[in-house]
């Protein structure tokens, strides 16, 4: 799977000392999320089942900036994972965003009900996935459904 972006990386500095950890269990989106975060210079790490998500945070150095959460996972899914980090010390107060292939009608009410803090459909742009986490970190609303 080849990935072309544009030939030059994002001029500004707003993914400067940015961590994200991507939640998610189909191996080809999980490849898709890796290299996005990565070309735009963000510190990436993967989980791909669910488990582990709070431990994994926690353990990160730094902790995540934000948390790419699917929300159809193996043994679980992002809603519980969700619950878990809004009532977690540390981790309360990550942006967490909703990134899924379900029914955007259906889901963006349920995710902002939830407190997620944004919803990005997939399949991810890869041209407006970079405008759509500039736009989170700078705290802008983002309930998109790709």
């Amino acid at each position: 799977m080849t990935l072309k972006f544009p030939t030059s990386s994002p001029s500004d500095n707003t993914f400067h000392n940015v961590s994200a950890l991507a939640v998610e269990d189909d191996a080809g989106g999980m490849a898709i999320i890796g290299v996005m975060l990565r070309y735009l210079g963000i510190k990436a790490y993967i989980n791909t089942s669910g488990e582990g998500v709070i431990e994994l945070a926690r353990a990160m150095n730094p902790r995540p900036t934000l948390i790419l959460m699917d929300l159809n996972l193996p043994k679980t899914n992002g809603y519980e994972i969700l619950k878990l980090i809004r009532s977690d010390d540390l981790l309360q107060n990550t942006i967490v965003i909703a990134v899924t292939a379900q029914d955007a009608d259906t889901e963006i009410p349920k995710c902002k009900a939830a407190g997620f803090d944004g919803f990005i459909g997939k399949p991810l742009s890869r041209s407006r996935f970079p405008r759509q986490l500039r736009r989170i970190l700078n705290h802008e609303p983002v309930w998109e459904t790709y």
